[in-house]
């Protein structure tokens, strides 16, 4: 479930970052864009593992599994799971509405626009979910064990990755990063993270760690995206 987990944390941050770039060069032709189905496609898969784990851990978990869960409507399994079912439905939940909002307004001028914070709202949980199960993996794993801390790290990577694309008109464009909005945006995400991460991690080089996963997904995504001619569909393009 944990692997399925960071597939779908992945999935969702890759579909974000394609998506914006689908934006700024060809439009929003349709809903169906690739884009669009592989954020979908995460939340989808990080809904329908944990779904599964819940009711695996509700009626075929040993006694240790279901002490160490959450019960909810009778059912039970790790908070992790819980909160990545939670934003998985209303993530998907928030599709048709982001869908409106473009045929009624047209193209977005702000990546924060209602829709999108509903929708970025809920996959920051699939992404807090899927650290909740890989900390969980990690401080019950036999000790040298690292897979837990690996993933674990990767997950806060996928987060800090989220919540920078998310303030992308604010800490992106080097012009902006002599302000104090500049400044304030970036001690808001940053710093939070990355010292929370360096406490918890069982794994030395934990912060470093995700800051890696952040700043290697970033060049790669840039670097592979722009092998691919783009023809603007709908104008006006910027």
């Amino acid at each position: 479930h944990l692997w399925a987990v960071a597939f779908a944390s992945t999935s969702v941050i890759v579909g974000v970052i394609w998506d914006i770039s689908w934006h700024r060069t060809i439009g929003r032709d349709t809903f169906w864009t690739s884009a669009h189905l592989a954020i979908y496609l995460g939340g989808a898969v990080a809904g329908l593992s944990c779904g599964w784990q819940v009711l695996a851990t509700t009626f075929a978990g040993t006694e240790r599994d279901k002490a160490g869960g959450v019960s909810f409507w009778g059912f039970r399994g790790p908070l992790g799971a819980w909160v990545c079912i939670w934003g998985s439905i209303a993530m998907i939940t928030s599709g048709p509405l982001d869908d409106w909002w473009h045929n009624a307004y047209g193209l977005d001028v702000e990546i924060l626009s209602p829709p999108h914070i509903v929708l970025a709202a809920w996959i920051l949980a699939i992404q807090v979910g899927a650290m909740l199960m890989a900390l969980a993996r990690q401080n019950g794993a036999p000790t040298g064990a690292r897979s837990g801390q690996f993933l674990f790290i990767y997950a806060a990577g996928v987060l800090i990755l989220m919540l920078a694309t998310v303030g992308t008109e604010y800490i992106t464009f080097p012009n902006d990063q002599h302000s104090t909005q500049f400044l304030l945006v970036s001690a808001l995400i940053f710093p939070f993270i990355l010292v929370g991460l360096a406490r918890s991690a069982l794994f030395r080089w934990g912060a470093t760690g995700a800051a890696a996963v952040y700043i290697g997904a970033t060049v790669i995504m840039i670097w592979i995206l722009q092998l691919f001619p783009a023809q603007p569909m709908l104008a006006p393009i910027l």
